[in-house]
């Protein structure tokens, strides 16, 4: 009997339509996996000190709704890899 393959690639969160668009490769290594999301917490993390430093008065327009926006994709993409490298550790033992 053939063994079924099931699909390595699980679509992130952060696409918000239909037909996805974005997906993650689950059979990355756990540590690669890890990786990518830290620098994605490590780039939301320095959006959001940018957004620490400014006063309302220093704010251009749309500014801040752009680094938030920016800042959740970032920690969406990340929630959802540290999510598969759990998964992936917890497989493991």
């Amino acid at each position: 009997m053939e063994k079924i393959t099931q699909n390595p690639f699980k679509p992130l969160t952060s696409n918000f339509s239909n037909n996805p668009v974005l997906f993650l490769n689950t059979d990355a290594s756990t540590i690669e996996i890890a990786e990518v999301a830290d620098q994605r917490l490590v780039a939301a993390k320095d959006l959001l000190d940018s957004i620490a430093c400014m006063t309302i008065q220093n704010v251009p327009d749309n500014s801040l709704i752009t680094v938030c926006q920016a800042a959740y994709l970032l920690l969406s993409d990340a929630r959802d890899l540290f999510q598969v490298a759990i998964y992936k550790r917890d497989d493991r033992e």
